[in-house]
């Protein structure tokens, strides 16, 4: 999805947006430590689940408290309470896990369960770039070229588009495409916006392909050759997963896993749109409707994860894409 304006190349919200560094001072503690000091002993509900997750939590661990956040905002055993989730992820981020950085970045840039804040949205989503989280680098992009706080800081967007195109980021690479062809926030390259919109048309996306032919036309015939060949070479960086998506230990889970039959579907299908958007393949709303736009998705999502395009919803997509949560 491309941003209105050249300044504002393609905008959809994987994530959200960060701060400059001037920002982060004394708000937010920086990454590293995940556990809070022992004497601060926080105060966990009884009922949010078992008795491992619980302990994890009061005994300040980061990720324990981003479970938490997580069962409130998926009613996972606890009614869905998005200001409750807000207050744990934000902890959690307190104590620098980067996936809750990201979470409670996306919360204050939307203005779900806390009042809408880009300051500190763009505060965290910085935090959880700079660890490596892929969604915080590309929404904390679009906040510096949207200006969403008023100022448009063109460079700082081409960085983080860049960081999160390198890392397989679909409508970064697309905004990229864009930037490098006007020479907005880095110098002008037709050659490396030509290999940003065929990375994304390879995956289907028609808007990317008619830019990429119209690059193609305007590159001398040298140039189109080194750009197809960038193109083939080009190969998405290693992602950080333990900054990217929470591996919850099978002793914080319910004992009792529910079965397929066990699933509101329309509650799954929405989760499964809203962890594509995250990773940046367009499934349109996340309203729990298998449409076209959801299929058109899932299909990217499985060809990028070398599995059978098939855009049905399976085990090992399932799977694939809470890895990616």
């Amino acid at each position: 999805t491309a941003m209105p304006g050249a300044a504002a190349a393609g905008a959809s919200s994987a994530g959200t947006p960060a701060t400059t560094s001037a920002d982060t001072t004394g708000t937010v503690s920086p990454g590293g430590g995940q556990t809070a000091s022992s004497a601060t002993k926080i105060d966990v509900p009884a009922d949010i689940g078992p008795v491992a997750l619980h302990d994890a939590a009061a005994g300040g661990d980061a990720k324990a408290l981003f479970e938490i956040g997580s069962r409130y905002a998926e009613s996972r055993g606890v009614k869905e309470d998005m200001a409750a989730a807000a207050k744990w992820y934000e902890k959690s981020a307190e104590l620098g896990f980067a996936p809750a950085e990201y979470r409670i970045g996306n919360f204050y840039e939307k203005g779900i369960g806390v009042a809408r804040d880009i300051k500190k949205a763009k505060t965290y989503y910085q935090l959880a770039a700079e660890q490596g989280n892929a969604s915080a680098m590309h929404n904390l992009a679009v906040l510096f070229a949207m200006a969403a706080d008023g100022v448009t800081d063109n460079e700082s967007a081409a960085h983080w588009f860049q960081e999160a195109a390198g890392l397989g980021v679909k409508d970064s690479q697309f905004n990229l495409g864009i930037l490098s062809a006007k020479g907005v926030g880095m110098k002008q390259n037709l050659e490396e916006s030509y290999k940003w919109f065929a990375l994304v048309a390879k995956t289907g996306d028609k808007d990317a392909a008619a830019k990429r032919d119209e690059i193609a036309n305007a590159l001398r015939p040298e140039q189109l050759e080194r750009a197809r060949a960038a193109t083939d070479l080009w190969k998405a960086k290693p992602l950080n997963a333990a900054s990217n998506s929470a591996d919850i230990p099978e002793s914080w889970q319910d004992s009792t896993p529910q079965t397929t039959a066990g699933i509101d579907m329309k509650k799954a299908v929405k989760n499964i749109q809203l962890i594509l958007n995250k990773n940046g393949y367009d499934a349109g709303g996340a309203d729990g409707v298998m449409g076209d736009k959801t299929k058109n998705a899932i299909m990217a999502f499985q060809t990028d994860n070398k599995m059978k395009p098939t855009g049905e919803i399976d085990a090992p997509l399932v799977k694939a894409l809470l890895a990616h949560k």
